[in-house]
């Protein structure tokens, strides 16, 4: 995926788009700054990290996350070499939507975790509008994502 050159936007919102290229083959661009600044509008903190994820690549890869939600991981005690390591609480991000740098996101909510193969993304106020390379349609709601299930529903009532 290229990023730098946005020439030929299709729009302002878009973050993610296809551009054909003079041999008729697709080319992925990329706007993680936009990004960045969405999820900054949108009051939602937002990492970049380069690691390996081994359900998309077997290779390091740029990773930006917009975190909706962080959650606290517990304490774990854990034992190596004959000694035993304490592992206090730690803040880890509880839903977010992670993006590599060829386009592959990984989604978890509140329930589910995914990966998709995004061919273009763009934002709508807190919404991302997602098109996948099998051709799905996604919209992440942002807000969604920062609120518990259960916290919805007592609101509503």
């Amino acid at each position: 995926m290229t990023a730098g050159s946005f020439r030929g936007k299709p729009s302002n919102s878009h973050i993610i788009w296809t551009r054909e290229t003079r041999d008729g083959a697709g080319q992925r661009r990329f706007d993680h700054e936009h990004l960045e600044k969405w999820a900054a509008n949108c009051g939602f903190d937002f990492e970049t990290t380069t690691r390996v994820d081994h359900e998309r690549a077997d290779e390091p890869r740029t990773q930006y996350r917009c975190v909706f939600r962080w959650g606290t991981m517990a304490e774990e005690t854990i034992e190596f070499g004959g000694e035993e390591w304490s592992l206090g609480d730690q803040q880890t991000p509880r839903t977010f939507i992670e993006i590599d740098e060829d386009g592959q996101a990984r989604v978890k909510g509140w329930s589910f975790e995914t990966i998709l193969d995004v061919v273009e993304m763009r934002h709508k106020g807190p919404e991302l509008l997602i098109r996948t390379a099998d051709g799905e349609r996604k919209r992440l709601n942002g807000r969604t994502f920062v609120e518990r299930p259960r916290e919805r529903q007592r609101d509503d009532t």
